[in-house]
């Protein structure tokens, strides 16, 4: 179609609806005026009902053709509008002409206003409603028909029959959703009933177990676990794409599940063959692999809509360990614009895929347990405190709760954790309502304890029978457990079949668990140990993400956030703290004179020295290079100043193996005080590093506040 038919097209559509509502307009005044009760049976009265049958004729077949023809565009709502507006004019001219004596029609008026409210949309219905009043209003103001009691009384029966329409259509609402609520709850009981007949659950009384409930709340559990470590890894290696593809049943296609990317809107929503592309060699490599180009797009990009230019992929595969055995579940992947990926990223990326793997095991491990031991809704109950926990402190607490749920005896639980590089248990987190033995966390259970090595060694709960020795000194004579009746001790064996600790729960009443409720505790100890590798594994990406893989202090990303965290609380509260800045005098000499790996250890030995004396307040961070940052909060300029000379001379007496000899070092340290010599972020980092810069030029080996520096200036 030309433009000059398009614009002729639409000029005629515009005049055409102009025309109808000028013509219904002038409609209503004619007939509020009287003019078709004056003109009865004339020509002007000829011509008036001509032009209102015209109308009614051209809205009408608006209306009707595209019924008849569907390749005609179906009306609008301004058709209905022009609709609406010409029954109101045919339905006042028919009141009009007709004699009431011999055929009162007035009754359609009220029967029309349902009408248009019912079966138009609702505007169109309070525009009908609205046109309708008007016409009343003209009527009673230009005529002789009405007098305003007729007047009142036909508006006021005009909107109480809408009001009627409102009123029912909403108990109408209310009756369909009674009966849809009533025939849902039937199903639903119907349903369950079927579940009992066919043995797949017992009858629990009030304790039902909703199979689709928990497994709602196990992917969004799932997700929100996602959530939190994409987030984390998406911002530590600056990723545009990290997305995570589950196989399907078939295990030949993967299905896009969970990503977070700055082309969301242009990731594949249907599945890909996991021959197709890059996902080919990430399947057949059993470790993640790197893919780089420098001068052009990466090829076979199938998890996008359109390819982009990407420049460094990285892929790696999901797997589920279960003993010797592996299960594929998917892959992982990412990528970048510019940057190369490099072999770093390859360790964290591998500890990203591990924890999805585990996460999906447990997950999957919960859902097989309550299937197999539905009638034991106490053990469902107590498995899903896992299903949130992602920290080790929030692992622990789960635990707690689990075991309390599955019998209300439990009074202590003790779990141990194997120690770095050795087989020795150490007590890692104590329940009990004993505080001395509460005080036994973080001490290592001796090797005078033949029971916690006999659970650990040979992988065995303990007591398999009767215990007849004394219960009190399982963990040995160091570590006495009074006060409790029975003792169950479990290993905590991991999926890879890898011990990690052992978990103890005990009663104080003189009530012994059952053979039932060990079962539990048992799987329970399953899932513990999976959720403390799931733990530790979130524990070493949050390390990776916040601290300084050499030093492991806060790096300077954390730093800056801690340091607006204080200002905000000393702006809140009007206390200074300061903060020190400082480095190691001639550390390039060191590098140069030793290598860069004695360099490394003398770094590692001064920031061992910084935890060490720094208070549990104080917060340590590596600023850069040599250079290290302390914030002491609560800490004015004499206090900071006392604080520094501590560390100055303490670093004096550290020796290092330099190989052919040793050697000593030395710190330059430069403090500035909040609200003493600053009140704003920049100028406290600028003023330590200024007093830092007058240590090192006047001498080194020196701590400097930078209010005295400007006195010496």
């Amino acid at each position: 179609m030309s433009g000059f038919s398009k614009l002729y097209k639409h000029a005629k559509r515009i005049i055409l609806q102009i025309y109808i509502f000028i013509a219904s307009a002038l409609f209503l005044y004619l007939n509020g005026t009287d003019f078709f009760i004056v003109h009865r049976g004339d020509l002007y009265f000829g011509l008036a009902l001509v032009s209102l049958i015209i109308l009614f004729l051209i809205v009408f077949f608006r209306r009707i053709i595209p019924v008849i023809y569907p390749s005609v565009n179906p009306p609008t709502k301004k058709n209905d509008y022009e609709f609406i507006l010409i029954l109101i004019n045919v339905l006042y001219f028919l009141l009009a002409i007709t004699d009431k004596s011999i055929f009162n029609l007035e009754p359609l008026l009220y029967l029309f206003v349902t009408f248009s409210l019912f079966f138009m949309p609702n505007r169109v219905g309070g525009f009908a409603l609205l046109v309708i009043i008007i016409q009343e209003l003209i009527i009673y103001l230009f005529s002789t028909r009405y007098t305003l009691t007729i007047f009142l009384g036909h508006t006021i029966f005009i909107l109480l029959f809408a009001l009627l329409y409102y009123l029912l259509s909403y108990l109408e609402r209310i009756r369909n959703k009674a009966i849809l609520k009533s025939q849902i709850n039937r199903e639903v009981h119907e349903y369950r009933e079927k579940i009992k007949d066919y043995r797949l659950v017992t009858a629990q009384g009030e304790q039902e177990v909703d199979r689709d409930v928990f497994l709602q709340a196990t992917v969004l559990s799932i997700e929100e676990s996602l959530k939190l470590e994409f987030d984390i890894i998406k911002n530590l290696l600056s990723l545009n794409t990290l997305a995570l593809f589950l196989f399907d049943e078939s295990k030949k296609r993967l299905k896009p599940t969970y990503f977070v990317s700055e082309f969301a809107d242009n990731i594949v929503e249907e599945k890909i063959e996991s021959e197709d592309g890059l996902f080919s060699a990430v399947i057949k490599s059993n470790e993640p692999i790197l893919v780089t180009s420098s001068d052009r797009a990466i090829r076979g990009q199938v998890y996008y809509k359109k390819a982009l230019k990407i420049k460094s992929f990285m892929g790696a595969q999901v797997v589920e360990r279960i003993r010797d055995i592996i299960l594929p579940r998917g892959i992982i992947i990412a990528d970048r614009m510019e940057d190369p990926f490099i072999e770093e990223h390859k360790k964290i990326f591998s500890m990203l895929a591990d924890f999805i793997g585990s996460l999906v095991q447990t997950q999957r491990l919960l859902h097989n347990i309550m299937v197999e031991r539905e009638q034991k809704a106490k053990f469902f109950e107590a498995s899903k405190k896992f299903n949130d926990a992602l920290t080790l402190e929030q692992v622990m607490i789960a635990t707690v709760e689990s075991s309390n749920v599955i019998s209300p005896s439990i009074s202590d639980i003790i779990i141990t954790l194997t120690e770095d590089d050795s087989s020795r248990q150490r007590f890692a987190f104590i329940h009990s309502q004993n505080e001395n033995i509460k005080k036994y966390v973080g001490k290592t259970v001796k090797d005078n304890s033949p029971v916690i090595k006999l659970v650990a060694e040979h992988r065995i709960k303990f007591p398999t029978k009767d215990f007849k020795g004394d219960i009190t000194s399982i963990y040995g004579d160091q570590y006495k457990i009074s006060g409790i009746s029975s003792i169950k001790v479990l290993p905590l064996i991991t999926r890879g079949e890898s011990l990690i600790g052992t978990f103890a729960v005990c009663t104080r009443d003189g009530v012994a668990l059952n053979e039932e409720e060990t079962y539990m505790l048992e799987t329970i100890s399953n899932i513990l140990a999976i959720s403390i590798e799931n733990g530790i594994i979130v524990k070493k990406i949050n390390d990776l993400a916040t601290t300084d893989g050499l030093t492991g202090l806060y790096n300077h990303r954390v730093f800056q956030e801690k340091l607006d965290e204080v200002i905000a609380r000393a702006n809140r509260n009007q206390n200074c703290f300061s903060l020190a800045l400082t480095d190691i005098d001639y550390f390039k000499k060191i590098n140069d004179t030793y290598g860069h790996p004695i360099g490394d250890k003398v770094l590692k030995g001064l920031s061992t020295l910084l935890k060490k004396m720094a208070r549990e307040t104080d917060i340590v961070a590596r600023y850069g290079g040599e250079e290290f940052a302390i914030i002491m909060e609560g800490t004015d300029e004499h206090g900071a100043y006392a604080f520094g000379e501590r560390i100055r001379k303490e670093v004096e007496k550290l020796v290092f193996d330099g190989g052919d000899k040793t050697f000593s070092i030395t710190i330059s340290m430069g403090i500035a005080t909040y609200f003493l010599d600053c009140r704003q972020k920049k100028e406290l980092i600028d003023h330590a590093d200024q007093a830092l810069y007058f240590a090192k030029k006047n001498g080194r080996n020196q701590v400097w506040n930078y209010h005295k520096t400007k006195e010496k200036n």
